[in-house]
């Protein structure tokens, strides 16, 4: 309903009569190798930490707390944890004396209360790092913000204290890879007083990082122990008394049960997916054009290949008793139809969106669904889409280099010499259940990470 936000952001397309392009604010430019090298924002929003951040929110939740007058938020770089967000803030009443002060309840504002208010309305990670109150906010001989007079705040930090064992380093050095903290090298980075959610972590990435730790150490690392012990320090000294009693079992293939269940994720989507079958929101699409010659009989033998390679592109899940299960069946039956269909090149959109944007009931068809167009002499435009129960948007990558691998080899009149995969999907599926046990258990894993 806002049209004027549409006009900003969805402008004419000027390749192509009658179409739009989609401005995304983002920053970039080309590098010698060809590539694009994101260099920022050209709006207000900025990326910290993976989470993407509308300043002006920000400024609007400040001007929401009685006594502030003006505020501007900015992301800051610091050397040693990265980009942060800073507040500057302009007291509703304050003369503008030119007085400054820093992070202090000064000039008529309690930064310690602006705080508190602040993080009860907003998310942890969209709480400013550091706040600055001014007299008067800078501004140009036209009357606009200048950003470039703001002064540089002063980051309330620890006396840094670097890891001292062994244990103490795996903790921080698990904070720093999952939170993408960047060191120099030989430098620590993460120290033992550095809380783990205040330098950006969530509850996402507090399963990788217990995930990893308790890899390391082969310990079963509940979730909630970083939440309750969030320090370097406090979750070393909890996980030490842990350290070599996980007694991980190994994901290997092994019997399977008459009825493989779904893993815990299979189970969401596919719930999802019975609630509403015709929805394409869990579809993932990838698109290949494909330039020369094509013989596309190795090109259908190829994809047959690799679905009988994954047994999860053909599987479907049915349920019997009200539970549904996975059910491999065989290539013949799952793999797709691969004949040319002629396309011209100003509906090739349209036709790649019908493909993609059409349902699955995952119950009866294959999570895989594939076409191939053929847009002009010698072009060919391959697609993909799988479904989310059965692939994740980096899969996508590995499965069209799959079919690429085979195809090479099909068009050699030659069969694929790749290895078999040591586990399948189903082997996966039986391993968690076995791991995490039950979460009626009191005693199982799930239990204790629920």
């Amino acid at each position: 309903g806002r049209v004027d936000l549409t006009a900003e952001r969805f402008v004419a397309d000027p390749f192509v009569v009658g179409q739009r392009m989609y401005r995304t604010g983002d920053v970039v430019a080309w590098t010698a190798a060809g590539v694009l090298e994101y260099r920022g924002r050209s709006d207000f929003q900025v990326k910290i930490r993976g989470f993407r951040i509308e300043l002006g929110e920000i400024e609007a939740a400040l001007l929401g707390v009685a006594g502030i007058g003006q505020a501007v938020v900015v992301a800051k770089s610091d050397p040693r944890v990265g980009d942060r967000l800073v507040a500057y803030l302009v007291a509703a009443d304050v003369a503008t004396d030119g007085a400054v002060a820093t992070d202090g309840a000064v000039v008529g504002v309690d930064v310690e209360a602006v705080r508190g208010e602040l993080a009860g309305r907003l998310p942890s990670y969209m709480v400013p790092s550091a706040f600055v109150v001014l007299a008067a906010l800078p501004l140009t001989v036209n009357g606009k913000l200048d950003r470039r007079a703001l002064p540089e705040p002063e980051f309330e930090v620890r006396a840094f204290r670097a890891p001292s064992t062994p244990i103490e380093q795996i903790v921080a050095d698990a904070f720093a890879e999952v939170l993408g903290v960047a060191a120099a090298a030989g430098e620590h980075v993460v120290g033992l007083d550095d809380d783990f959610f205040d330098l950006g972590g969530n509850s996402l990435s507090a399963t990788q990082v217990v995930a990893r730790i308790g890899a390391v150490l082969d310990a079963k690392v509940p979730v909630r122990m970083l939440f309750e012990a969030p320090t370097v320090a406090a979750l070393a000294a909890r996980v030490e008394s842990h350290a070599g009693t996980g007694r991980g079992r190994e994901l290997v293939a092994g019997p399977r049960p008459e009825r493989v269940l779904l893993s815990l994720a299979q189970q969401r989507m596919w719930f999802l997916n019975q609630f509403d079958t015709g929805s394409a929101v869990n579809n993932i699409p990838v698109a290949v054009r494909l330039s020369g010659v094509l013989d596309v009989a190795a090109l259908q033998a190829a994809v047959a290949d690799v679905v009988e390679r994954h047994e999860v592109l053909r599987t479907i899940y049915p349920q019997q008793d009200g539970v549904a299960y996975q059910l491999i069946v065989p290539v013949a039956q799952a793999v797709p139809d691969l004949s040319a269909r002629p396309v011209a090149v100003a509906q090739l959109r349209e036709r790649v969106g019908e493909v993609v944007s059409a349902g699955f009931d995952v119950t009866v068809e294959v999570p895989l669904r594939a076409a191939l167009f053929v847009v002009g002499e010698n072009e060919h435009v391959l697609v993909f889409v799988a479904h989310h129960i059965s692939a994740d948007g980096w899969s996508m990558g590995p499965l069209t280099r799959d079919v690429m691998v085979a195809y090479a080899a099909r068009a050699a009149g030659q069969v694929p010499g790749w290895a078999p995969l040591p586990v399948q999907y189903a082997d996966y599926a039986v391993w968690q259940r076995a791991v995490l046990g039950a979460e009626t258990d009191p005693d199982s894993v799930l239990s204790a990470q629920v």
